[in-house]
């Protein structure tokens, strides 16, 4: 059954605990954790187990509930502690019996103590949507805590990752006696009204909604509870950003990576979409290139960095002018400047992008492919295929902050002439 491996996955806390103390209220999912602990404690050793039971009095059959929690407690061979607390019935019954009884559970706990207490997902998911419509902010939509610190014990919920009828399932082939409050059918109380009006209509549409919750609550504790990241935010030598990883691991790379787009002004993606994309740049080997879509923006990792540029950039285009012409265009801007050596001004060129397959040599070095000599130049992959490329008749004559062709048949070099340089594409945010 699911609740025995849940308990499982806790072993660890469980058995170096000095003592373990169950909230039981008697109900399907409390008994089902107690029972399921009791069963675990035959295969494993644990420390003692006490059954702590919180009565509020403010239902007719409270007493009633408590002498039927003290003899399931004996049953299953574990000691029994009733609290007896006092609930103003009036405004907020609710929160007020919950706040309680956890009062209740602190007194007992000494530390080295834990608490284990049979919250489950769909308590999870109710939890979520109350908070939404209540408004909650990015710390109410981390949902209910797997674990944390009760006074100077410790609280856990290991059955969080379980659905109700997982837990109900337990409690009928067990054949467990487990006590039905028929006030929680009661439609009149909120969260009652979710868990039977709302939430039976969302799962008949999205059926695997439970997961979603349970993702989302994750993602946002992880976004709560962490430090703030120094994005470091270096540039390329053409102006275009990135983010250093050399020093990130997955986990903390795909949280600094949403501050670092936050921060930039750019759309955030889908935080699942941005934790694999993070996950994959971690684990990327040789030409691998992870690549993500933000808005008109893409992320791309190269070297030990991640990219930001623009998702439109022209890589087809060819337009023809006279060497000292300023152009520009989705692929960036380019112009001149004197040099010792450069192109005769007035000359008729053409400025393209970069075709597959051209070899040239530049200066007196050897020929190479104009993606070896881009490469070689630092510039980053998502810039190659936009990169201008100056010809003359049928043959490239420069790659502009490159190099320049020596042995062109169609244009000669000469002193104080021209040399081009390109301005690739701003980014919109950063003007």
């Amino acid at each position: 059954m699911a609740l025995l491996p849940a308990l499982i996955a806790q072993l660890a806390s469980l058995q170096t605990a000095d003592r373990i103390f169950v909230g039981f209220s008697g109900g399907a999912d409390s008994h089902s954790l107690l029972h399921a602990l009791v069963e675990l404690s035959r295969r494993e050793a644990l420390p003692p187990i006490i059954a702590l039971h919180v009565n509020h009095g403010l239902h007719e059959d409270a007493n009633a509930w408590a002498l039927h929690c003290a003899a399931v407690a004996s049953d299953l061979g574990v000691e029994f502690h009733e609290q007896i607390v006092s609930v103003d019935a009036g405004a907020s019954p609710e929160a007020k019996a919950r706040d309680a009884r956890y009062t209740a559970f602190e007194s007992y706990l000494d530390a080295g103590d834990v608490l284990l207490l049979g919250h489950h997902l769909d308590d999870q998911v109710e939890t979520l949507l109350f908070r939404l419509i209540r408004g909650a902010g990015p710390s109410g939509l981390t949902g209910i805590p797997e674990q944390r610190q009760l006074g100077v014990g410790a609280l856990l919920r290991p059955l969080l990752g379980i659905t109700r009828s997982q837990i109900e399932d337990y409690a009928v082939s067990n054949e467990l006696g487990y006590l039905n409050d028929s006030g929680n059918n009661d439609t009149r109380y909120d969260r009652n009204f979710l868990r039977h009006e709302v939430l039976p209509l969302i799962e008949s549409r999205w059926p695997g909604y439970r997961s979603g919750f349970a993702r989302s609550a994750a993602l946002s504790g992880e976004l709560a509870t962490s430090e703030p990241i120094d994005s470091q935010t270096e540039y390329t030598r053409f102006g275009g950003p990135y983010l250093p990883i050399d020093v990130h691991n997955a986990k903390s790379l795909h949280r600094t990576l949403y501050g670092w787009l936050k921060e930039l002004n750019v759309p955030l993606p889908e935080f699942v979409a941005l934790e694999e994309f993070a996950r994959q740049c971690m684990q990327a080997q040789g030409d691998k290139l992870p690549e993500l879509r933000v808005g008109s923006y893409l992320l791309q990792r190269w070297r030990q960095g991640i990219h930001l540029y623009p998702a439109d950039i022209d890589r087809d285009f060819d337009i023809s002018c006279e060497v000292g012409d300023a152009i520009s265009g989705a692929w960036g801007c380019l112009a001149w400047q004197e040099g010792d050596m450069g192109l005769p001004k007035g000359a008729n060129i053409r400025v393209r992008a970069p075709r597959s397959g051209e070899v040239l040599s530049l200066g007196q070095r050897p020929r190479r492919s104009v993606g070896q000599w881009l490469q070689e130049a630092a510039v980053p992959p998502y810039l190659r295929a936009c990169y201008p490329l100056v010809q003359a008749g049928d043959e490239i004559v420069a790659i502009p902050d490159v190099g320049l062709t020596l042995d062109s048949s169609n244009l000669s070099l000469c002193k104080g002439g021209l040399v081009p340089v390109w301005t690739p594409p701003k980014i919109a945010f950063l003007n």
